[in-house]
Formats: structure tokens, sequence, C-alpha cells
């Protein structure tokens, strides 16, 4: 897979008069916590608070009149569903989203809303694709993650980073398939090189993490063995709960990347609070993954002065929060 900065250069004039520039904010109470200036990158914001809206639409605009009029399909936890969805509403395009049969409910509903076909079916993302493989038929496939023009989309989060802090040390980005990683780091590295960019996957589907450190020797790789997670919730990290990595996006990453942490979910339900009180952002796991592993190895990072997160998404099912402040605050 070839993907230039000159790609998400594109994107990024392709996307601007249609996609939310998202705020970035300085986090006194973080900051303070890390001896440190941490700025949040809020694609939380965006019309499906989530940056997946970035990667989806850019692809679908890519797309010749002829492969639009086949239709759409794709895989998804949810917030790529959502941007397939939403895209494929802006250009009157048929779209098909197959999602986890435990989807959250918040992500189901927000893509029937949009007029797209849901189709309920895998316990886990990888399940989701096959069966979207299996049925896609002569429908476009959009891949949540695996694509050039998806890459460039997400990588557009990392311009916006550069031109609102220029002296920007470091940047914090979550993983799931690594399509954000991907385009944001190709992105900050052709911007500024000397910017160091770390991921954060959870530690149930750490295969990313583990091939990443085969992949760049020397780099750290910070994975924990024989874990006994203490589960909050079945749907907390559905956003990054890819099991298999694609070797593409490993080779994607691998120049441009310092480090990649493992973080459990129980570490994720406490950021997820912290952001609440603290913030008054809520937000789902897989926006709060980077910021747990930030707050877990910030002492051994290399980070600088000033550090950049970036709260990938905020589409949480109300239960799920609702029980990840029982758990959290038990009475």
């Amino acid at each position: 897979m070839k993907l230039s900065f000159a790609d998400i250069q594109q994107a990024k004039s392709r996307l601007s008069p249609l996609v939310e520039k998202t705020k970035v904010t300085l986090s006194s109470h973080f900051s303070q916590k890390l001896s440190l200036n941490l700025f949040f990158k809020w694609e939380s914001d965006q019309k499906i608070k989530s940056f997946k809206i970035r990667g989806a639409l850019n692809k679908i605009l890519s797309l010749t009149e002829k492969e639009k009029a086949q239709g759409l399909i794709a895989a998804s936890a949810g917030n790529h569903a959502q941007g397939v969805a939403l895209a494929a509403s802006h250009l009157k395009i048929k779209a098909r989203v197959v999602m986890m049969e435990k989807a959250s409910q918040v992500k189901v509903e927000a893509c029937k809303k949009l007029g797209a076909e849901v189709i309920l079916k895998g316990k886990n993302y990888d399940e989701s694709y096959s069966y979207a493989q299996s049925i896609k038929g002569n429908s476009i496939f959009i891949h949540p993650f695996a694509d050039p023009q998806i890459i460039a989309g997400q990588g557009t989060v990392g311009i916006e980073i550069f031109e609102d802090l220029p002296k920007i040390h470091s940047v914090v980005v979550s993983v799931g398939g690594g399509g954000l990683l991907s385009g944001v780091s190709l992105a900050l590295k052709s911007l500024n090189p000397s910017v160091k960019i770390y991921g954060v996957v959870w530690e149930e589907t750490s295969d990313f993490c583990r091939k990443f450190n085969r992949v760049e020797k020397g780099k750290s790789c910070l994975c924990q063995k024989n874990i006994s997670p203490k589960t909050v919730k079945s749907g907390l990290t559905d956003g990054i709960a890819v099991k298999q990595s694609h070797p593409q996006m490993l080779d994607l990453c691998s120049p441009h990347v310092e480090g990649i942490a493992c973080v459990s979910e129980e570490e994720i339900a406490k950021c997820i609070i912290e952001l609440k009180d603290r913030e008054q952002e809520v937000v789902e796991g897989s926006g709060a993954a980077g910021l747990a592993g930030l707050l877990k190895h910030y002492k051994t990072w290399e980070l600088g002065r000033n550090c950049c997160v970036v709260i990938s998404g905020a589409n949480i099912d109300p239960t799920v929060l609702s029980q990840i402040i029982k758990s959290c605050n038990p009475s």
C-alpha cells in the first residue's frame, strides 16, 4: 500500500468544506498532573462524534460515478459505519453496514437514522468483516482502515494538530486497525520529523503492538503478559477491538511511530470518568484509550514539553457509561 503526504494534503482540500476542523484545548488539570503542557484534539466534536467521517468521506468522494451506483458496504464496530452512512446520505448512495451483534445501540440507531441498512452479524469486528465480504456482491467495500484514501482522510487530523500546535513535541493516538495512527504519524512526521508519535491499544487485542515490535526492533512495545483484566462492561472498547492486525498497516506505521503500549478496560474506564469530571466531556472507550496509555507510560515515553492526545470518539452507550460510573464509584 502506497501513501504520501501529498495524498493527505489532497484529502485536506477535499474535506475542508465538509468536515469540522475540531478544537484543540489545553488541559490545566492533566498538564499539572503530568508536569507538561497536555493538549486534547477533540475529534469527538465531529458530526458523528468520531474522526471516522474523515476517512469514509474521503474514500467515497474518490469513487467514480459507476462505483457509487453499485452501492456501498462496510464492516464496523460502529463509528466507521456511521461515517459511511453519513457520507452515503450526503451523496445519495445506497449503503449497507455490518456491525457486531452486540454493537452499541447508540451507533446502530445513528446509522439507521442516516438511511443505511444495518446488519448485525458477528461476535467481533473480524467476524463482521468476514460476513460483509461474503455478501458484498457488486457493492463497493469501504474498508475501515486498510485503504490509502481512508488513511489519507484520517491523516488530516495530523495536519490540523500541526496548524494549531506548530511547536508540538509528541502526539498520542488510540489504535484499532491503525488507520488513524498511520495517517496522523505520516502527516506530522512530514511536517516536523522530530515529533514523537505513540499508539495505544486495548490489551485484549494487542496483536498490533506485538507485531509492531517484531517489525521495528529496538522500538518500545509495552504489552503485558498473562493478562487477567477486570472487565468493566462488554462494549467499552468496541471502537478499537480489532484482533488481527493488518501487515500493511504495520508497514505504514513502523517508520513513523516511536512506541505502542497496551491498556486495560479498567484503565480506560478510569480515564472516561476523569475526563468527565475534569474536562466536562463524555467520551467512549476508544476515545479515552490514548489518555490511558499516556497516564500509564508518561514517565518512560519521550514526550517533550508539549504533548497532544487525540480524543477519537464520544459514541458511548448510556448503559455502558452508567456501568463505568458504578464500577469506578462503588456505593
